[in-house]
């Protein structure tokens, strides 16, 4: 077709109603076939010009569906073809959404007859499917119950062919990503793994070359049921999807189905990345016995299932805690013990297998089934015991070296010379003793030319050497280091391998770990190998006008103001960038990897790479919207690298430049965190935000909006309104996937590195608007309730932040910085409890009562009744509600700053009680001194002898009232060290709490503190307080107020009017006083609540 003919679109739509004659006269019953055949080639070439016509089309779309009587037919197919290729039309429309959703029965209807007739066609048009979860899910969400269910009964039929049945589970896997908790609200993770485990049960067309998951040359309904539980188990909750997968793997296990054994095996396997703490926790143990015995067992094809477990478990199971994904290119140790525990069971199997399969080899010259399997157990396990591994090296050893003979297959030397590296990161300079003879096998693949089917071997050959230099030691490895950058700019420079350049970058970057700034004299070679790389036209680089003339196009208008722009919370959506004009495809992903290689260099090469720094930030900084997400956190690793990098500089070029590099950085991580749909690359770009304000600190909030834009970061992720996560998630109290659990956790990490960067003067410069104060102790005040427990560690930065604030001058900043205290409070709970020799509780107190004696705002004053109800509800104990209380709470003690003396020195020896008697000998005359000279002054040392009793009783709730200045000393192995110094500050509250609390009700401005309000109140009479009963009178007003003037949502509400009735039947004669005196306004609200 003429493009001319298509760019005239613009004009009077001569064509569309051309196409709309013909689909209406149906005269000859092929005419609406070819016209709505030819609408779908125009849609398909050029949907945008239908644009001004959309609604028209779709409605002509609705009726031909609608009146079609043979939903199989080509008009109908035609009609499905171009509702997909006007999906983009569709997106931003919600009139053209809401009539798409209208039509999903119908299209479904259309998908059931065409897999009848036509599976292919079928399999064409459940793309429409696919495309609207990605661009308007909205339509999608009404029928995911119906649309589930007839995937299902696609994936589970015999009888169609592979196409469809992969399509369709392809479809749940889009949906397990997008909408997680309507799976779980429809109930169908149940029907969704029966499915599953009765296809991972199938038997395979050939069980030695068997594929678990999904590749170029594998697309099978079993390889795509696994990626789908898999898939299943990074998003939903555990507890969501073991038990109905249990069902299935117990019994299998015990049976005589190998099939069946094999998919209970695959189902642990593809279980330990995504419910990797849910095992460690309650599963662990069993599941290793399961696979301990699926590893002896004599069917191949169970066995070789249950290795892949093994490794699984080996990879994914081994920390307990969040490591970035990309900070460490090398190896990090950080063991399972539980999975070490079977070390001397699992290891002697898995040499049996190896010194077989090299027998075997040897007799028939053919590789054993399995062989791949068994070896990624192997490195899995092996890499992942550390220094455990020790006394079952010289057998490990043995046996890798019997497979490394020549006359054994290329593919069990390359395996081999893989296991070879992961040996090497347990061990380290274990390997010492055979690092000769390993050299002596290296060199054999990497001194000589090597043919196309041993060119495999060179490769690793390179990445074992790379795995050396890192682990075996500096001193052992530095005399070949020099020689071995010659071999892989020898190497590099003689081929067009993208696997071997990519090699040789990582053998770099694992040199410059022993050679440091020795390598300053090839780096200029080596750099510009590399971004030669970065720069290749092979890349998927995007193209933006005006490219040629800024060095950084990518960013040249990142927000409309110089604020950042979230600083109003607007973190709905972006624009696509209208400056890119196209993209180029690129088969070599991996050779971009050398940006690691780069970033290896940046952070061990020093002052030597400074001269490439700049240039480096601005070629990896390009490739930071790299198609594949595995780039995209390398990249921001890497740019992450060189932003610490340019901090270690002392001059003024060297700030420059670092504040040019945070100042593109910065707002790109806003925006991959707010808009990038992989989980991975968030959680990469929040760590950034928290390395960068660990390493860097104050330089990172200097940038205009740099400060609100992190912030509104963390405030984005903690109520789920980022791309990554279901926006149905927020508010939930259900469990949430362990993935979205690390997310939160990320956000939540960067809470105490920016507390410690951006101290409370900070909010207090002129610079600082008000608006700017109260965004940012706002956010952090919101960041509360979804942090949950892990508040904690949160609470030394960030409650002496709240207090201060409370004292700002600005009304909205002191409201922001007390509902803070409350919900820090209200969600830390135990973490506000106890510290040593007293509580923050008192502090706290102290600062609320400080504000109500003087506040004038109304909203301040609802948030301190808010917060005080929070800390009702968190810890009755620790509030003073009927009497006037003195007490201490501890503050930090800061170095050189002289104490008050007498100093007493007191041993923590972890007991509740501590310790009833000390003397100066226990103490330790060095220990005294250190702590004199760590205060910068002298210090008397109070002693006291065995036996007595010291000046106060060290309990819960204790009175210091001998102004001494308390020191703590824990108490390790014995011998005592100094910890954290704590100077008591005397607190007296001038009034009762709940006196104080009772009297500022019912609130007047700020109407959502009434929830936390009434929750304490209930929490109070649950418990029975003898105080309600004093104050029953205006606590009924106040309730009887709330409920008049509709002061507060639908939930609230109902809390009062729990609070009411309860009063109402327990306490009658009190009741019917109070209702007796009331106002008359007030009268009918009693007369309404109880006329039912």
């Amino acid at each position: 077709m003429n493009s001319c003919f298509i760019c005239d679109m613009n004009k009077p739509p001569q064509v569309l109603i051309i196409i709309i004659i013909i689909i209406i006269i149906n005269f000859f019953q092929c005419c609406d076939q070819l016209g709505m055949y030819t609408l779908s080639m125009i849609t398909e070439i050029s949907s945008d010009q239908f644009l001004p016509h959309a609604s028209s089309l779709v409605y002509m779309l609705a009726n031909t569906l609608n009146q079609l009587e043979n939903l199989s037919s080509p008009l109908s197919y035609y009609t499905l073809l171009t509702m997909i290729h006007i999906v983009p039309l569709v997106e931003g429309d919600q009139a053209l959404a809401n009539l798409f959703t209208q039509l999903m029965p119908r299209v479904m209807d259309a998908v059931r007859a065409l897999v009848q007739t036509d599976e292919d066609k079928a399999v064409e048009v459940m793309e429409l499917f696919d495309d609207l979860v990605e661009s308007v899910i909205s339509v999608i969400v009404p029928h995911i119950k119906p649309l589930v269910e007839m995937c299902l009964m696609f994936a589970a039929n015999k009888d169609l062919g592979d196409p469809i049945r992969v399509k369709a589970l392809g479809f749940i896997g889009w949906i397990a990503r997008s909408k997680k908790k309507a799976i779980v609200k429809h109930k169908l993770v149940q029907p969704i793994v029966d499915v599953l485990f009765l296809l991972m049960s199938v038997p395979p067309d050939n069980e030695e070359m068997e594929e678990y998951f999904i590749d170029d040359e594998s697309s099978t309904p079993m390889t795509c049921a696994t990626q789908t539980l898999d898939i299943l188990a990074l998003h939903l909750p555990p507890d969501k999807l073991f038990q109905p997968l249990l069902q299935y793997v117990e019994p299998s296990l015990q049976g005589d189905d190998v099939y069946k054994q094999k998919a209970s095996y695959l189902t642990m396997a593809v279980l330990a990345e995504g419910c990797a703490e849910h095992i460690r926790t309650k599963y662990l143990e069993s599941f290793l016995q399961c696979i301990c015995k699926g590893i002896r067992a004599p069917i191949g094809v169970v066995r070789n299932a249950a290795l892949f477990a093994l490794g699984q478990f080996s990879e994914h199971l081994q920390c307990t805690f969040h490591v970035h994904t990309c900070r460490n290119t090398c190896f990090e140790q950080c063991h399972q013990p539980e999975i070490s525990h079977y070390a001397s069971e699992l290891l002697p199997v898995l040499f049996d297998y190896l010194s077989q399969l090299c027998s075997q080899l040897q007799n028939n010259g053919k590789e054993p089934p399995g062989v791949d399997r068994m070896f990624y157990a192997l490195e899995m396990f092996c890499e992942n015991l550390g220094d455990e591994l020790l006394p079952y090296l010289p057998t490990l050893m043995e046996r890798i070296f019997t497979a490394l003979s020549p006359t054994n297959s290329v593919h069990l030397r390359e395996l081999a010379l893989s296991a070879v590296g992961a040996t090497a990161n347990a061990a380290k300079e274990g390997m010492i003793p055979y690092f000769p003879r390993v050299i002596e096998y290296l060199k054999t693949y990497l001194a000589h030319d090597q043919t196309d089917e041993t060119m495999c071997l060179q490769v690793q050959a390179v990445d074992t050497l790379g795995v050396l230099a890192r682990t075996v030691g500096s001193e052992t490895f530095l005399p070949l280091a020099k020689e071995s950058i010659q071999l892989g700019l020898k190497l590099v420079s003689g081929t067009d391998d993208p696997d071997l350049r990519k090699s040789v970058y990582g053998l770099f970057g694992s040199i410059s770990t022993v050679l440091k700034e020795d390598m300053s004299s090839v780096l200029p070679t080596i750099v510009e190998l590399m971004l030669g790389s970065l720069r290749s036209s092979d890349g998927i680089v995007a193209h933006f006008k005006e490219e040629e003339n800024n060095a950084f196009p990518v960013y040249d208008d990142l927000s409309d103001t110089p604020d950042e722009e979230d600083i109003e919370n607007e973190s709905e959506g972006e624009e696509e960038d209208e400056d890119i004009t196209g993209i180029v495809e690129n088969a070599y992903v991996d050779e971009k990897e050398a940006c690691l290689a780069l970033k290896e260099l940046s952070e061990h090469t020093g002052a030597a790479f400074l001269p490439y720094l700049e240039k480096c930030f601005e070629e990896v900084f390009k490739l930071i919207t790299y198609p594949q997400d595995e780039i995209r956190k390398a990249v921001l690793d890497t740019l992450l690298q060189f932003c610490i990098s340019f901090s270690k500089i002392t001059t003024d070029k060297g700030k420059i430049a670092l504040l040019k590099a945070l100042a593109l950085l910065i707002p790109k991580c806003s925006e991959l965190i707010r808009m990038d749909e992989e989980r991975g690359v968030v959680m990469a770009a929040l760590d950034v935000y928290c390395d960068l304000l660990t390493e860097v600190k104050r330089p990172v909030l200097e940038g205009e909006g740099h400060r609100d834009a992190i912030i509104n970061c963390i405030k984005d992720v903690m109520t789920y309104k980022t791309e990554c996560q279901d926006k149905e998630d927020e508010g939930s109290d259900d469990p949430e996937a362990e993935q979205d659990e690390m997310l939160i956790e990320c956000a939540g990490n960067i809470v105490p590195s920016l507390g410690k960067a951006m101290t409370p003067n900070d909010f207090a410069k002129k610079q600082c608007t008000v608006s700017q104060r109260s965004f940012s102790v706002g956010t952090l005040s919101e960041c509360m309730e979804p942090l949950g427990p892990r508040v904690a560690q949160f609470v030394p930065q960030l409650l002496p932040l709240f207090l201060q604030l409370a004292k700002d001058e600005s009304d909205e900043v002191r409201n922001n910085a007390i509902f803070g205290v409350g919900e820090m409070v209200l969600h830390g709970k135990e973490a506000l409890y106890p510290y040593p020799f007293g509580t923050y509780f008192p502090e706290i107190l102290q600062a609320l009562s400080a504000a109500v004696s003087k506040e004038a705002n109304p909203s301040a004053l609802d948030n301190i009744c808010g917060a005080l109800a929070r800390m009702l509800i968190s810890n009755v104990s620790g509030v003073p509600m009927d009497h006037i209380v003195e007490t201490t709470c501890p503050r930090p003690f800061l170095q050189n700053q002289a104490p008050a003396v007498p100093v007493l020195l007191i041993l923590d020896t972890g007991e509740s009680s501590l310790c009833q008697s000390v003397t100066r000998e226990s103490l330790g005359t060095d220990l005294c001194k250190e702590l004199s000279n760590l205060l910068g002054t002298s210090c008397t040392v109070s002693s006291v002898a065995a036996g007595q009793s010291l000046p106060w009783t060290l309990t819960k709730g204790a009175v210091v009232s001998n102004g001494f200045t308390v020191f703590c000393i824990k108490l390790f192995d014995g011998a005592p060290t100094l910890n954290t110094f704590m100077k008591f500050k005397h607190v007296t509250l001038n009034e009762p709490v709940f006196p104080v609390f009772v009297n500022y009700l019912p609130l007047r401005q700020d109407f959502d503190e009434n929830k936390a309000v009434f929750r304490c109140l209930l929490h109070l009479y649950q418990m029975g307080h003898p105080l309600l009963q004093k104050f029953l009178s205006p606590l009924v007003r106040a309730s009887l107020v709330v409920i008049n003037c509709q002061q507060g949502d639908k939930e609230t509400l109902e809390l009062v009017s729990n609070f009411i009735s309860m009063v109402r039947r327990d306490f009658t004669e009190e009741f019917n006083k109070i209702v007796s005196d009331l106002p008359a306004e007030l009268t009918p609200v009693v007369q309404q609540l109880f006329s039912s």
